[in-house]
């Protein structure tokens, strides 16, 4: 806690005016930020030029190295609220700059109904849009993706026109829908061009949609990867035989530089020899259908990825595998445009476990992502949000203790505010222990004070900040009061600095912090 103080005439030494190893500690916390100022009511022109100076010269100082970010909860999904139950994944930021998702219902021990699309805004109101009801798609898995018109799109893993309405009848759809809850089918499975599609769509620079089916769609029933536009007319690209990968179960596609589609499959590869064997691939495959193996994964440098890639600022492509590694529990690797593999981390279980969907990239070129169990002691136990930078060096920056999350999986997505967001479920779909199935939570910079004045009775902070991200200042006349009291009205912040001016309130001394609100 930086502390300035006054008690007379005279400096009452530096210990007293300003603790650099306490207001560091403030800082790297990132919970919020905080620094205290003197009395205004004291002769400023004795003692605030010497002590303004030093603060802004330590507040600069600190500022410099990034704070670390932390993990924020905007809404918390419970089975009792709205239809459907356990939110998917991914997300997607709207035109209007909310977000829009899908949930499914839970198993207790049929599913009660075929899942829903729901929109949060930013500042966590919960808006249900509608419910799947089997003929027109059931089970979301594969989240949404936005499109350049404005409407989101994606895919359900049952239901269309083969369903009877039951939740597992049907093979699957791909739908698009409007911002406010108008759903279109766009096209409807057989087994004859694939089904149960249970993957994300990736919007292509075509204007096309690319995604994956899971089972059928050729002779080896291995899954298919396929185009569709924006009015429904789906063109199957191919169909996975076993040596080049099968089941692209929850793997989407990525578009790379060079204009192809580079995805994965937790099955097929090295020692495929019947359903379901193999370690795992990554493949290209062109936009005429064309199919190249990248990697057939062998255990050692990982297997079974599950998880969509992620290109990176490097142009190199990221991933997880749950299985494989240096101790069999998931790896962090990355991969360049023509196949050649990096293992970056080997979950080892104390920096967690079992990664089941990949990581994005964040602010600062790191990227982030959930394991979905850790090893605490000889027990395993909750997972973790974790931060790794480009050369593998882990972070963790969330660890899971049932009220936060319990077995964590979200894919990320960066946001046009730069922050990244995601729909946090339990991978076993077990309760928190507050009844939550799930939640929206942001991946943030917390406030870092990066300067404070004060004149005519009055204090002016600035801090670092992102743009529509809410800012509260908080003050309080003692460190032992235990409550913060807000002395302004909340901040809406326009850019990357945020000032504000507000009345030191006649108090000998007060404490200042800022705190970002949800």
């Amino acid at each position: 806690m930086a502390r300035l103080g006054d008690t007379g005439n005279s400096f009452p030494g530096a210990a007293n005016a300003l603790d650099p190893a306490r207001f560091l500690l403030a800082l790297r916390l990132g919970l919020s930020t905080r620094i205290a100022k003197r009395s205004t009511t004291a002769p400023l022109t004795r003692v605030t030029p010497w002590l303004a100076a030093a603060a802004a010269a330590l507040l600069v100082s600190l500022a410099s190295g990034r704070a670390e970010l932390v993990v924020q909860t905007i809404y918390k999904f419970f089975p009792s609220v709205g239809p459907g139950s356990v939110p998917y994944n991914p997300i997607a930021e709207g035109s209007d700059s909310n977000f829009y998702g899908t949930r499914e219902s839970l198993w207790s021990p049929f599913y009660t109904n075929c899942g829903a699309i729901f929109k949060v805004s930013r500042s966590g109101v919960f808006t249900p849009l509608l419910s799947f009801n089997g003929t027109n798609g059931s089970l979301p898995y594969g989240g949404l993706t936005a499109g350049k018109d404005g409407c989101l799109y994606g895919t359900t893993y049952a239901g269309g026109s083969n369903s009877t309405g039951f939740y597992l009848s049907g093979y699957g759809t791909i739908f698009k829908v409007t911002t406010n809850g108008e759903l279109t089918s766009l096209f409807s499975f057989s087994t004859t061009n694939g089904c149960l599609p249970n993957a994300p769509l990736c919007a292509g620079s075509d204007g096309f949609f690319y995604g994956t089916t899971t089972t059928f769609g050729g002779s080896d029933k291995l899954g298919t990867v396929f185009r569709v536009s924006t009015n429904g007319e789906m063109t199957r690209l191919y169909a996975f035989s076993g040596a080049d990968g099968g089941f692209p179960d929850g793997s989407g596609l990525v578009e790379g530089p060079d204009g192809s589609f580079y995805g994965t499959t937790p099955y097929g590869g090295t020692n495929f020899y019947a359903t379901p064997t193999g370690l795992g691939t990554v493949y290209k495959i062109t936009t005429n259908g064309v199919l190249t193996p990248l990697i057939r994964f062998n255990g050692t440098n990982g297997a079974r990825p599950y998880g969509t890639l992620a290109l990176g600022s490097d142009q190199n492509f990221y991933g997880t595998t749950t299985e494989g590694g240096a101790f069999g529990l998931g790896t962090i690797f990355k991969m360049t445009a023509n196949g050649a593999l990096t293992t970056l981390i080997s979950f080892d279980g104390t920096n967690g476990a079992r990664p089941l969907f990949g990581v994005a990239q964040g602010r600062g070129g790191n990227f982030y992502g959930t394991a979905s169990q850790r090893l605490l002691g000889t027990n395993w136990t909750y997972g973790a949000i974790f931060k790794m930078t480009t050369n593998g060096v882990l972070t963790t920056l969330l660890y899971s203790d049932g009220t936060n999350s319990v077995n964590p999986m979200t894919t990320l997505i960066s946001a046009s505010d730069g922050n990244l967001y995601g729909a946090l479920t339990d991978s076993y779909k077990n309760p928190a222990l507050d009844g939550s199935i799930g939640s929206l939570i942001r991946l943030v910079e917390p406030p870092t004070i990066t300067s404070i004045s004060a004149s005519n009775g009055a204090v002016t902070l600035t801090w670092t900040s992102f743009t529509n991200g809410t800012y509260q200042l908080q003050s309080k006349s003692s460190l032992a009061e235990t409550n913060w009291l807000a002395i302004e009205s909340d901040v809406t912040a326009t850019g990357s600095i945020t000032s504000l001016t507000a009345s030191s309130g006649g108090n000998v001394q007060s404490y200042y912090r800022v705190v970002l609100l949800p």
